[in-house]
């Protein structure tokens, strides 16, 4: 019984070492690949998929150059979901893809920054979309001769430059996700990156009289400024009335229409000055229809 069980030990003490150094010398596995030369080698019929010695992938591709690369040539396109994770849940540099159609957008891809989802651009599609309406009296008369003037204002002062404020927001939006670029209060809306901006503006005013003698005009003002506060830029549409309308009443109104080319933090600001009444009075805007006549619009294009 001895010798057998020394003969046991002798095997066993030859055998183990060997199994480790048979272990060690197939350290790579092949599914379909008889000899493999990577750690993981899978067999397909479109090509093999592998993990090399420094743990890249490659997908149809012998030499990964990258975590995981799939520029097969032919197949290499990679599909991605949603998720309902916040950007910090899923950590700087998660992508995900937002099936919700936006404006002119069908879906679009986002990547975490780690604090926020940022959207990547559709090519070729509308991306800052700017809407509202004014349904209040208030502006703000920002150029007068008279200096005490300066201020906030209940309707237009005659013969004074004075900004639309206080509009309602009913869009304001980058390729469909929400965003601040446009302040309602003030009305003004600053560009996030260069382009060329389609913006327009209309305003109406209750009817009244038009009798104060010549010149009887609206205008209809966009203003460009630098993020410096220079104007570098102003736009006018002028619409004329007739002199004297006796005890008639007529609308009035006006609107402007621009495409401007606004560099990263320009803002672009609509005003009016108009002379249908006696100087120094106030016109009210014409809010029914819920602001209907009183609309902005901007467009990146």
């Amino acid at each position: 019984m001895m010798i057998r069980h020394n003969t046991i030990k002798k095997w066993a003490g030859t055998f183990i070492p060997m199994l480790f150094i048979v272990t060690q010398a197939n350290a790579q596995i092949g599914f379909g690949v008889q000899s493999p030369v990577n750690p993981v080698e899978i067999k397909t019929d479109a090509g093999n998929v592998i993990v090399d010695n420094t743990g890249k992938v490659g997908v149809m591709v012998a030499t990964p150059k990258v975590a995981i690369d799939l520029r097969s040539g032919t197949n290499g396109s990679m599909a991605l979901g949603n998720t309902d994770k916040t950007a910090d849940q899923a950590g700087a540099g998660a992508l995900r893809y937002v099936a919700s159609p936006a404006i002119g957008v069908k879906g679009y891809l986002e990547f975490s920054d780690g604090t926020n989802w940022v959207s990547f651009y559709p090519k070729g599609k509308p991306r800052i979309l700017v809407m509202a309406k004014k349904t209040t009296q208030d502006t703000y008369l920002f150029e007068s001769t008279v200096p005490s003037e300066i201020g906030t204002k209940s309707g237009i002062v005659q013969r004074r430059s004075s900004y639309l404020t206080n509009w309602t927001e009913v869009f304001d939006s980058d390729s469909g996700v929400p965003t601040s670029n446009f302040t309602p209060a003030t009305g003004e809306f600053v560009a996030p990156r260069a382009g060329v901006y389609f913006a327009t503006f209309t305003f109406a005013l209750q009817a009244s009289q038009v009798n104060t003698g010549g010149n009887n005009q609206t205008e209809a003002i966009w203003e460009v400024r630098n993020p410096a506060g220079t104007i570098t830029q102003r736009v006018k549409t002028n619409n004329g009335y007739a002199s004297d309308t006796g005890g008639n009443t007529v609308p009035v109104g006006s609107a402007c229409t621009v495409s401007v080319y606004l560099n990263k933090g320009d803002k672009l600001r609509p005003f009016t000055w108009i002379t249908v009444g006696f100087d120094g009075t106030v016109s009210l805007f014409d809010v029914s229809g819920s602001g209907v006549y009183n609309a902005l619009t901007i467009v990146e294009q």
